[in-house]
């Protein structure tokens, strides 16, 4: 049976990703605030402002996971003009939506910039260290971070966090002799496929969205072994054609 996801965000550079990569894999209903056009099949349009609570939770009926990426993803943003409101008040909508709409499973889009505090000179993985925001926008991550163990702990949804890196990566034009920093288009669609597919009973997990690469300090791991996310591009392979 074809999963129902609902993604947030869904008209923006992460949103449009998914919708590329993934195809027709899932019955998807869109949401944002702008109009999404030339919608395929499989898909369906809602305007949705996710500080409104009511009309986050009816976006959320009829759906298995929601795919909470609608945010304010600017590292630099303010916190009043607009990280209250749309990172933090939109960021507890989303999870406290599913719950009153009887979703299975919401997958949070978090952020690299989570754990950025530690800088670039200790290896990282998702249990080894305790978050380490750099940043107010990294700290609203770790909100969403927190929200996502509570609200499975509290009410048995399961939720599941992709610590993001910067969707740049391009497998045709990188510099090998570059660090690089980021994740490719196709893996971006594989570690939020990776979570949605993941088994019922995953609970709380915490996945770092990156690619495969040769020194970097991000580890390609999940705290739980059955969200099975293995990337296939990065600086650890060649080039491709």
């Amino acid at each position: 049976m074809t999963r129902s996801v609902l993604i947030t965000g869904a008209a923006g550079r992460v949103g449009t990703i998914l919708r590329q990569q993934w195809g027709d894999r899932y019955q998807m209903r869109l949401a944002d605030v702008k109009p999404i056009e030339k919608l395929a099949t499989h898909e369906e349009f809602v305007e949705l402002d996710i500080t409104d609570l009511d009309a986050f939770t009816a976006a959320c009926q009829g759906i298995d996971t929601v795919v909470h990426l609608a945010a304010d993803p600017s590292p630099a943003a303010a916190f009043y003009e607009t990280l209250l409101q749309r990172n933090i008040i939109g960021g507890y909508n989303g999870f406290e939506a599913a719950r009153q709409s009887g979703c299975r499973r919401v997958v949070f889009a978090s952020s690299i910039n989570a754990i950025l505090g530690y800088g670039q000179t200790n290896t990282v993985g998702p249990w080894e260290a305790p978050i380490f925001p750099a940043n107010v926008y990294g700290a609203t991550k770790c909100w969403g971070e927190a929200l996502a163990r509570a609200y499975d702990a509290q009410h048995g949804l399961s939720c599941l966090c992709v610590r993001l890196a910067s969707p740049s990566f391009d497998q045709k034009t990188f510099d090998p002799d570059a660090r690089a920093f980021g994740i490719s288009e196709r893996d971006t669609g594989n570690v939020f496929a990776s979570c949605v597919d993941a088994e019922d009973d995953v609970g709380f997990a915490i996945v770092h969205g990156v690619s495969r690469h040769t020194d970097f300090w991000f580890q390609v791991s999940c705290s739980d072994p059955r969200v099975r996310f293995d990337p296939q591009d990065g600086t650890a392979y060649p080039r491709s054609e």
